[in-house]
């Protein structure tokens, strides 16, 4: 279960050193050849699971006693419509938002984020000693957040493509229309059966045909 700063004791510190121990992997994501977003994504994307490792599975003060049990009831405190819940989507639309602008694969996203989401509940449910509870609606919330962060991703490519592709149109149009001015065909030269002759001088006419001739 996802719960505030204030329950989880040390969550900026565990952030901190699980973002540094995956520093080398994002340093090398950027590097990469390809496109600045997607690179940047990439470059993001250790930071955003590192975070979702630390919210949700740092240990609290809470004892749980029993090992494999979860919460089905979506009623219960901490439910969609709370200040927890909403916290819940949030957490998963970074990760699967840079997840799907690294890969340009939205279906990537979607998967990583639902199935991250099922890995961190099954994880609370078999170690109590952590004080988290697996709950279906955190499931849910972290579903829901994984879908938002790749329709945001989704519409942040279609504009910046949209923003890349605009100032292209032009010169295309006046290079094809240059290419139709240039290989426009020549009409075919009217050629005369007559012989000019130069003035002064008789003209004859063969008996073969009908040229005149000098």
């Amino acid at each position: 279960m996802l719960e505030t700063y204030r329950g989880i004791p040390h969550l900026l510190d565990t952030w901190f050193v699980l973002t540094g121990m995956t520093l080398p992997i994002a340093l090398s994501s950027f590097r990469r050849p390809g496109d600045l977003v997607p690179r940047m994504a990439a470059f993001c994307i250790p930071a955003a699971f590192a975070l979702v490792i630390a919210v949700t599975l740092s240990p609290t003060t809470h004892r749980l006693g029993q090992i494999g049990q979860c919460g089905t009831h979506l009623t219960t405190t901490g439910g969609l419509t709370s200040l927890q819940g909403l916290l819940n989507v949030l957490l998963f639309v970074p990760v699967a938002g840079m997840l799907t602008l690294a890969s340009g694969r939205p279906v990537e996203g979607v998967a990583a984020g639902i199935g991250m989401s099922a890995a961190v509940e099954a994880v609370q449910a078999l170690l109590p000693q952590l004080g988290r509870s697996c709950q279906l609606h955190d499931l849910i919330a972290n579903s829901l957040g994984a879908f938002c962060g790749v329709a945001l991703a989704v519409g942040l490519r279609f504009l910046t493509r949209s923003l890349v592709l605009a100032p292209r149109v032009t010169p295309a149009v006046v290079e094809h229309a240059a290419l139709l001015v240039v290989r426009r065909p020549r009409q075919p030269a009217r050629h005369r059966r007559e012989i000019l002759v130069a003035p002064g001088r008789p003209r004859r006419y063969h008996r073969t045909n009908t040229q005149l001739s000098g």
